[in-house]
């Protein structure tokens, strides 16, 4: 994906970064800000079961998002009414017995099939392709499209052809490849011809990427950047075309009028109009003549305009259409492209954009100026902009202050300087597209923007008045020419700023420059120099002065000797160059960052200014794993067979890359002690587990060799005779690294093809083994969900056996007033394991019974779930929060009537809009559930005016600041073929609320539970008197405060669908509690509705209207 470089200011502060300060890495590294941090990893098989629900919007527990993966896999995550995420994995066709690779950290989760690990490992395709997290976030789940968009990258010599089964195929040039999209039911397919079978890409690949999406990123600020004496001089951009790539254009715009020579639209929407503002805005910055407003004329008012519209009225689009108007662009005789968009994960300058850029620009000539991109961290520069050929821009604020929202270098991997230069980016006003109201519009014709969107347009309207200036020079002359003559501010690391702020002014009028703007430096290895080349356009020699001023990670100037420049005092001939020689000797340096400059000074004029600056890595050693099978093979002969190993930094708890290299797994690390874990296939079916607490690399390399044959089976005995493997069973360890809780697992289908090796004794430090396995009986009653969990080791024994008698038994009914079949899932959540660990899917009838066996100790949980679809289609779901369970028996009650309306809601970021959230026909057992098909609306009032409404479960609205009397209103319909039940529901909940405007802010909704004695078919006895329980209990997402104490309560009852209503007696029973009591008419088979008020005198109060709560029998 990739964004406009706007700073939005609804959205988070920043994303994933990942700091490189390391040792060496051979691994391309884009695109991974969200995989390379990871704090858990395991294997998981595939799951079986019936498809899950499709739906990436948060709500009420038990929430299913699935996502199928390029190569044909569903990843089902299941989000819990705690917020906590359970995972699975249902393989895709002809793929069951392919393992999977899972990461997780920090609430990113990455699901990586074992046969293509290699592939991303090495660099050929995307990690991002199996980033679940960020995939649903950007809308490539499964309810939001139906395939999946790819971009195929050829060999220098050999053009990508799309596979079989591909779609919407468009060339690529830029990349010698394709865009294409597959079909989410026949990815499995495409991908087979991806890799024309193996498990390596087909002849001719070189790249699998994500057609990832992008996003889009002056009365004052022009001045600054000294416009107005070039336009003295004469350079105004006159006859020169300017290339804008972005949300398209108001060309009817006063200042706009006649600017544009030639547009192309790249979104489908058949026109280049501007439908968001943000190009309008950016095209005026670079050449709006001020026609509506004199004051804010832009910078190169004399320009013309090319327009590629690659971004939608949202200013989004994807990779493929930004290469594709990269591309066009580029042969349209454009010099200057300028595209203030970039993509949400930093990279290292191997990503399709950025190889696009580079590309491009070294076979048209064509200068791409980027946008820094607006994540305000290090490491944060984002493709295409970390292309070593782009201008890459960040944002300065009116002070020519790096604004704080500026995305700052070093690049991933080899720690070159980005941004190069940095522009205005604060408070700009430009020109308004007609009907947009992106910013803060200043009038009809202006609005004010900041991002690093504004500062990239600045800097290629100077890049376009140089053009002006000398026709003939190449796209890194331009460049060279704007980073020499910037000004930098003391203090500032070129990291953050590049050169400094550009001046074009001084551009315009200076004779001597340099051939390049920055020298970054491997400071990781011996010493090393790099040349400059000065030259001197004017008509006499100069005579320059070279001085290097650099500082250390400290702050304080870099030790004596550590950096130096030869001579100190350069002649330059006129009409001719020379050359100085920059050295550094990075062992006379402490490890950390370097920045500064070099500056060439004529007389007491600064000339020409370069930035300096590199990263000092402590020396790097090998740790190398080499597995042996169980058979005594040596593993990583073949693909199937690779280990894979996962190593963290003790002292920093950072994680480590690792690349196969051989038949071995190999890490680069400084010296250091390490935690490592790997595991040693023995086909596809067979894992042996190694773990090792504790690795010491001091002066040279160190070797590991992991012996399947020594590790020892993993097995579990239970007192059934029958029971078989359900669902995944896993193995793996538990551990704090530095403060940070992290786990490793690995996982097959049951425990036979699981063994691990013993350790000692880890102390110092939480650590421990877990065990999960899962059984059922085919023909039996009981299901069996066992835990082990043995504290600072892998124990000698791996035969877990336990009686029934030391479990807990839980009797669950399973209710339904239609046959159906269900698929239970349930979730191991052992601590310290992110994303849950084993889990086991089993069929259940409904209605029908089943008796569950847990591991009861403290500290285990589980995480039930409910499932089944329809042969409509419409499918319901019911999850329940994780929980521990006690030793002897309780009973469990899925899906029992009487059915209500569950309440809630949720406030993702801080300061954005809030959710309010009603889930109709929820079962009465306490749990979270969700069905459909159905129809809905949600209305949000506040002291009596609409906030907003949605056809929908849940409404996004604004809520002003102070407290108010809100009102949800809820309607729903459903005419499902699965159930006779729950036909409309009205629901209103009235509360006083205070939005505190924080992030994660739920909003006060409570539920009403109805409950009574209904049989499996969620019926009760007609012609008798029944008692219905009524008690008051929290909303899912806010369950764990304590609901509003309600005072008074009425119940009404119907037996016609809600023609008629009679009144129940309503007795309280205790706090937040009431008993009602009807006496049902003696038609069997009918229906009883309930209508049910509950309040209290400070203003709180539910009404809830659901036709066909419960049945008669």
């Amino acid at each position: 994906m990739f964004r406009s470089l706007l700073k939005h200011p609804s959205l988070p502060d920043h994303y994933p970064v990942i700091d490189d300060q390391r040792g060496a890495r051979p691994m391309r590294r884009w695109a991974r800000g969200a995989v390379a941090l990871v704090l858990g990893a395991a294997i998981v098989p595939p799951g079986g079961g019936t498809p899950a629900f499709a739906g990436e919007t948060a709500g009420p527990g038990g929430r299913d998002a699935v996502l199928t993966l390029v190569t044909g896999d569903r990843v089902h995550v299941v989000t819990g009414s705690d917020g906590e995420r359970l995972v699975r994995v249902e393989a895709g066709e002809g793929r069951r017995n392919i393992a999977f690779y899972r990461k997780a950290r920090a609430g990113e989760l990455s699901v990586i099939p074992a046969d293509v690990a290699p592939l991303v490992m090495a660099g050929r395709v995307d990690p991002a392709l199996f980033n679940v997290t960020r995939l649903l976030k950007e809308g490539y789940g499964d309810s939001a499209r139906k395939d999946v968009p790819l971009i195929v990258g050829g060999t220098p010599k050999t053009r990508a052809v799309a596979p079989a089964g591909a779609r919407d195929v468009r060339p690529l040039a830029a990349l010698n490849g394709t865009a294409i999209t597959a079909r989410k039911d026949q990815a499995a397919s495409v991908w087979q011809s991806l890799t024309g079978g193996k498990r390596t890409l087909a002849p001719g690949i070189a790249h699998v990427w994500l057609d990832g999406k992008v996003h889009a990123t002056l009365d004052k600020s022009v001045p600054r950047i000294g416009a107005p004496a070039a336009w003295k001089a004469g350079f105004t951009g006159k006859n020169v075309t300017v290339g804008i790539l972005d949300t398209g254009i108001d060309a009817t715009h006063p200042d706009l009028a006649g600017s544009v020579v030639a547009e192309r639209d790249f979104t489908g929407s058949g026109n280049v109009r501007d439908g968001n503002g943000h190009g309008t805005h950016v095209a005026s910055i670079i050449t709006g003549d001020g026609v509506a407003d004199t004051k804010y004329r832009g910078v190169a008012p004399d320009a013309r305009l090319v327009v590629g519209k690659v971004l939608d009225e949202n200013a989004s689009g994807s990779f493929s259409n930004l290469i594709a108007g990269m591309d066009w662009i580029s042969q349209q005789h454009v010099r200057v492209v300028n595209m203030s968009v970039g993509g949400y994960v930093p990279s290292d300058g191997t990503d399709p954009l950025s190889a696009a850029a580079d590309e491009l620009t070294a076979g048209t000539g064509t200068l791409f100026v980027v946008g820094a991109g607006n994540d305000g961290a290090d490491h944060a520069v984002l493709a295409p902009g970390i292309a070593a050929s782009a201008l890459t821009v960040g944002a300065a604020d009116a002070d020519d202050a790096v604004a704080d929202f500026s995305s700052r270098g070093p690049r991933i991997g080899d720690g070159a300087i980005k941004p190069d230069v940095i522009a205005p980016g604060v408070g700009i006003t430009a020109a308004r597209a007609a009907g947009t109201s992106l910013g803060e519009p200043v009038d009809d014709h202006y609005t004010k923007l900041s991002g690093t969107s504004m500062a990239a347009p600045h800097a290629a309207g100077a890049a376009a008045l140089l053009v002006q200036e000398h026709p003939g020079w190449t796209a890194a002359q331009i460049k060279a020419a704007l980073m020499g003559t910037a000004k930098p501010k003391d203090g500032v690391s070129a990291f953050a700023q590049g050169t400094g702020r550009i001046d074009v002014g001084r551009a315009s009028a200076a004779k001597v420059f340099a051939d390049q703007g920055s020298l970054s430096f491997d400071l990781t290895g011996a010493a090393s120099t790099q040349r400059v080349r000065f030259r001197n356009e004017g008509d006499a020699p100069v005579r320059l002065d070279l001085a290097l001023k650099v500082t250390g990670p400290d702050g304080a100037d870099a030790p004596s000797g550590m950096f130096g420049v030869s001579p100190a005092v350069l002649d330059v001939p006129a009409g001719g160059s020379a050359e100085a020689t920059v050295s550094v000797d990075p062992a006379k340096g402490a490890l950390g960052r370097y920045s500064g400059g070099l500056t060439a000074t004529r007389g007491s004029e600064e000339a020409v200014h370069l930035a300096v600056g590199g990263v000092r890595q402590a020396p790097a050693h090998e740790i190398r794993l080499t597995g042996i099978d169980r058979n005594g093979n040596p593993a990583g002969t073949s693909m199937e067979t690779l280990p894979w190993m996962s190593l963290t930094n003790l002292a920093t708890s950072e994680l480590v890359d690792n690349y196969y290299s051989g038949n071995g797994v190999v890490a680069r690390v400084p010296a250091g002690r390490y935690s490592v874990q790997a595991v040693v296939p023995t086909g596809q079916e067979d894992y042996a587990l190694f773990v090792y607490p504790e690795v010491v690399v001091g002066d040279r390399d160190v070797a590991i060799t992991a012996d399947a044959r020594q590790a020892r089976r993993v097995a579990v005995r239970v007192d059934s005779k029958t029971a078989v493997r359900a669902g995944t069973d896993e193995i793996g360890v538990t551990e704090t690294v530095a403060g940070f809780q992290q786990s490793f697992g690995v996982g097959v289908e049951g425990t036979s093809g699981l063994s691990a090796m013993p350790t000692k004794e880890v102390a110092g430090r939480q650590y421990g083994f877990y065990q999960v396995a899962n059984l059922v009986e085919p023909n039996g009653p009981r299901a069996y969900h066992l835990q082990r969990l043995v504290d600072h080791r892998i124990p000698g024994d791996l035969e877990y056996q336990v009686a029934d008698a030391q479990l807990a038994a839980v009797e669950s009914t399973y209710h339904s007033d239609r046959p159906l079949t269900g698929l239970r899932t349930t979730f191991a959540k052992v601590p310290g394991v992110i994303f849950g660990a084993g889990y086991s899917t089993y069929s259940v009838p409904m209605p029908g019974r089943r008796v569950e066996l847990y591991t009861a100790s403290p500290g285990l949980r589980w995480g039930r779930y409910l499932e089944a679809t329809a042969n409509d289609g419409g499918p319901f779901e019911v999850g329940t929060r994780p929980s521990t369970d006690r030793p002897g028996r309780t009973t469990y009650h899925w899906n029992i009537a009487a059915l209500g309306s569950v309440g809630g809601g949720i406030r993702k970021f801080k300061n954005s809009p809030m959710a309010f959230s009603a889930y109709p026909f929820v079962s009465s057992d306490g749990r979270d559930a969700q069905s459909s098909p159905l129809t809905a609306k949600t209305e949000v009032w506040r002291n009596g005016e609409l906030l907003g409404a949605q056809d929908s479960t849940a409404a996004w609205v604004t809520t002003p600041p102070g407290e108010g009397r809100y009102t949800v209103r809820s309607t729903a319909d459903r005419n499902a073929s699965w159930t006779s039940l729950g036909t409309h529901s009205e629901t209103e909940w009235t509360f006083p609320y205070t939005p505190t405007m924080a992030a994660m802010e739920e909003p006060p909704m409570f539920a009403v539970r109805t409950e009574g004695a209904f049989n499996r078919n969620n019926r009760a006895p007609a012609g008798t008197p029944f008692n219905l329980a009524l008690r008051i209990t929290p909303g899912p997402l806010n369950a764990p405060t304590s609901p509003p104490r309600l005072t008074h309560a009425t119940v009404e009852a119907s037996y016609d669908d809600g023609k008629t209503w009679q009144p129940a007696k309503v007795t309280p029973t205790g706090d937040d509690r009431w008993k009602a009591s009807l006496t049902h008419p003696s038609n069997a088979g009918g229906y009883v509705s309930l209508r049910i008020n509950v309040s209290n005198d400070e203003g709180t109060s539910l009404k809830q209207t659901v036709i066909r709560a419960y049945g008669l029998s």
